[in-house]
């Protein structure tokens, strides 16, 4: 078996539950982005905070304040949600044909911008020692970032809502809101 790629590093990237359940473990934090909610299930794993376009530095803060709770480095996860369809919404199912990947979500620019708008807030703090998957989600972020309001609004996830609500959650404040509390500080 090979040996999970990630590891290594401080900072990871990974798409969805089962990217998550690749690159969660030995982490302290779980950051689930998911900035036009259709809420999947939030992955296993340590503390889970949400992460969106407004709240990076705040993930950015939580992670320092984890760091010197430890005395030591805090390692994060940082997982996009993506997309997910209702079952029979999927081109593919609807034409009879077996999802490739079970639960694997589809690309959600959104989510790929938020994940880089963390990285980078870590990267300002001094956390920068990331993975390739995650520096590429930071790369889009910092390439696109006068363009990714206009982005998430024009996205097919953005179409598929009342534009009021895509409004809202491009207007959401830098608060950090827990969605599962670690049991334990490693």
């Amino acid at each position: 078996m090979a040996a999970r790629t990630q590891e290594k590093y401080q900072v990871r990237f990974a798409w969805g539950t089962g990217g998550a359940a690749r690159i969660a473990p030995g982490t302290h934090l779980v950051v689930w982005v998911d900035v036009l909610p259709a809420s999947a299930q939030v992955p296993d794993g340590p503390e889970v905070v949400l992460g969106h376009l407004g709240n990076a530095t705040a993930v950015a803060e939580r992670v320092t304040r984890l760091q010197a709770e430890r005395g030591d480095r805090c390692v994060v996860a940082i997982v996009a949600a993506g997309r997910h369809h209702a079952p029979g919404d999927d081109a593919a199912e609807a034409a009879g044909e077996a999802a490739d990947v079970p639960d694997a979500p589809d690309f959600a620019v959104e989510d790929l911008l938020a994940a880089g708008a963390v990285v980078d807030a870590l990267a300002e703090v001094g956390i920068d020692h990331t993975s390739p998957e995650a520096a590429a989600a930071c790369a889009a972020y910092t390439g696109l970032r006068r363009a990714v309001k206009h982005l998430v609004s024009a996205s097919e996830a953005a179409a598929a809502l009342e534009p009021a609500d895509v409004r809202a959650a491009l207007a959401v404040d830098g608060q950090l809101e827990t969605l599962r509390e670690s049991s334990s500080r490693a």
